[in-house]
């Protein structure tokens, strides 16, 4: 019984460690993370623009892309 319970926790734990991964995306300003389905079609999209406005829209999903807008130096 217990090895049942703890394989159990172990795989909710191994879940929520990969939901967390999915849901990090952008960090800092002018990075986004474009989120694909299982097919390629992209269902969501997440950003972080140059003067620190954020945008995010549809699902994410483990399978992304990432990337970086050019931002301009401060001056």
């Amino acid at each position: 019984m217990r090895k049942k319970l703890a394989l159990t926790l172990g795989l909710a734990a191994l879940a929520a460690v990969g939901a967390a991964v999915a849901a990090i995306g952008p960090t800092g300003p002018g990075q986004f993370y474009t989120y694909y389905d299982d097919n390629g079609t992209v269902v969501g999209y997440s950003a972080i623009h140059c003067d620190n406005t954020r945008e995010s829209w549809g699902k994410f999903t483990k399978n992304y892309s990432d990337g970086y807008f050019i931002c301009d130096p401060e001056i």
